[in-house]
């Protein structure tokens, strides 16, 4: 944009770029990652630079490597510090480089010593910790093997792509604000309940204590990582897993009679829904068989709806199957008894259905007589007999069982290792396990972290530290805003579209907020002669109020810059 052919308008972006920088401060992450990753003097741009900005990107919402040096020629300078010529030195290459030279440092060590002073810095607590992973699939080919061991490779694709290769992300957030605290990324056919003793290790170091209370999903239920992180002074709340004789048996019970209940939480459903969601305890004292670990029993009146709906579903759904079965039978692979019976057996097993269904394979036998040898039939004609086999479905519902198994709806069971845990500490603490999902659904939409694009796999392992740090930030300033607002006693936002009020904004809608944020200069015969920028909203400035920053700080002026903005405005 020009008004004559002498004087042009440059515009710069800011948008959240100084919110991010803020934290990057603040954790002091450019001298923490110069130890680590040594600089070269004939380097144009030194890496780390490079791997700040891609830091920046990822945190804002991630590009391809090939559009990163435009993005970053369109950054206000204030924001980065380098000169025009260190900015147009930036292309896909050069931050390809720098994350080799992050894939070649000790991430692990520089992990620890970041989420340390994170920690000490936000005054995090660390008292309990949860845990789970994600799987980050890719298109294509991605050969080779990290020295870490890291590969590309099937397994329980969690996005319900078996055909794709992937690999594992695990992710340990801390109950203070969900904030990433420590992240793990393993092949793509390495299962969970194999990871939590070197996860759990890895959090003892940093937390400096065992005395953290470890929450997980139903993989952690090993006798063998159980009893090891007890025995090392760790305290576990998981979900006991379906497949538990202890689960069996107390359904068995409960279908034949009913247990006394006592509710211990009442919630409001989310989405402004104006119903409550109940949880209580089944009264009685439960452990598990082999280790006398603590089980609660819960009902969630929410649950139970759902349970219900779910299974009449599966029900309708393998009568469908069975109905279409029976036309089916007698022909190619469905010939033997012993082929339809396996059929049978596969389509209830798939909808998880057995036990509803009184299912019979009829038998009809056929018999003919036919003519031994040629010509016309006549008083000695002898004639043999031969029997066809045919098979035929005959099944009902049975529905006293359907009935009977409503007893079961809304029910599910929690593991405490730790007998001095209440029932209500221990839901209140798996409750808290969806945030974990929050994080990864940011993850993957925010971040865009997968599917992944990259073709050499020591980048993609490198670049899985810098979504880590992309999360680390986001959570710290997410934790911030909120937290502040408790402190002010301010109740909501008003940062979605719209102006709808956010009572519990996320970082990617406070960076929304700020999204065009700009600064201008007129340029005259290659000279600034006139510099201005966009104001700020009064939301605007709540936020960075909220997170200890004023407007100078935004803007990254100094004593210079706001004594020659005076004298503009004058």
């Amino acid at each position: 944009m020009s008004r004559d052919n002498s004087e042009k308008l440059k515009r710069f972006n800011i948008s959240g770029i100084p919110l991010i920088k803020s934290v990057s401060d603040c954790l002091n992450l450019k001298h923490i990652f110069s130890k680590h990753i040594p600089s070269y003097g004939n380097e144009t741009v030194p890496v780390i630079d490079s791997l700040m900005l891609l830091i920046w990107n990822i945190t804002l919402g991630r590009q391809p490597l090939y559009e990163l040096s435009e993005w970053v020629k369109t950054i206000d300078p204030k924001c980065h510090g380098l000169d025009e010529q260190s900015v147009n030195s930036f292309n896909d290459d050069r931050f390809g480089r720098a994350l080799d030279k992050l894939y070649l440092c000790d991430r692990a060590t520089l992990m620890t010593e970041i989420v340390l002073k994170m920690i000490k810095s936000v005054n995090l607590d660390m008292s309990r910790i949860h845990n789970d992973s994600t799987t980050i699939k890719a298109y294509g080919k991605i050969a080779g093997v990290t020295k870490n061991g890291l590969k590309m490779a099937h397994g329980n694709n969690k996005d319900h792509r078996p055909d794709l290769v992937h690999l594992v992300f695990s992710l340990t957030i801390s109950s203070d604000g969900a904030v990433p605290v420590h992240y793990k990324t393993y092949p793509g056919n390495r299962t969970d309940d194999t990871t939590h003793i070197e996860t759990w290790d890895a959090v003892r170091g940093i937390a400096g204590t065992s005395d953290f209370t470890y929450v997980a999903d139903c993989k952690v239920c090993t006798s063998k990582q159980l009893s090891y992180i007890v025995a090392n002074g760790g305290r576990v709340i998981t979900v006991m897993p379906e497949t538990w004789k202890e689960s069996k048996i107390f359904k068995e019970e409960l279908l034949i009679k009913k247990i006394a209940k006592k509710m211990i939480l009442k919630k409001q459903l989310p989405e402004n829904n104006p119903e409550f969601q109940y949880f209580s305890v089944f009264s009685g004292k439960y452990t598990t068989l082999s280790d006398g670990y603590t089980i609660y029993w819960y009902y969630s009146s929410q649950k139970r709806k759902i349970d219900s709906i779910h299974r009449d579903k599966r029900v309708k759904k393998a009568d469908t199957e069975l109905f279409d079965l029976s036309f089916k039978l007698n022909k190619k692979k469905l010939i033997t008894l012993e082929q339809i019976s396996q059929e049978i057996d596969s389509l209830l097993n798939k909808y998880k259905v057995k036990a509803f269904f009184n299912i019979t394979v009829c038998t009809n036998i056929e018999e003919t007589k036919i003519q031994i040898g040629k010509g016309r039939p006549g008083p000695n004609t002898k004639y043999e007999s031969i029997s066809k086999t045919s098979y035929s479905l005959v099944w009902e519902i049975d529905k006293k069982r359907l009935t009977a198994e409503g007893n079961t709806d809304g029910i599910f069971p929690l593991l405490s290792t730790d007998k001095s845990f209440s029932a209500k500490e221990v839901l209140l603490a798996y409750k808290y396990q969806p945030r974990l999902e929050k994080r990864f659904n940011q993850f993957k939409s925010v971040h865009e972290a997968a599917p992944l694009l990259f073709k050499n796999i020591e980048r993609v392992e490198a670049i899985m530290f810098l979504f880590f740090m992309a999360l680390l930030i986001q959570g710290v300033i997410e934790r911030k805003v909120r937290m502040s607002m408790k402190e002010k006693d301010i109740k909501s936002l008003p940062i979605y579209p719209e102006y709808r009020k956010a009572f519990y904004p996320t970082t990617s809608k406070i960076f929304y907020n700020f999204d065009q944020i700009s600064s201008y200069k007129i340029i005259e015969g290659g000279k600034v002669i006139k510099e201005f920028k966009d104001s700020l909203s009064s939301t605007q400035k709540t936020i960075l109020n909220l997170l200890g920053m004023d407007e100078n700080q935004y803007w990254g002026m100094d004593a210079v810059d706001m004594q020659r903005e005076l004298n503009q405005e004058k």
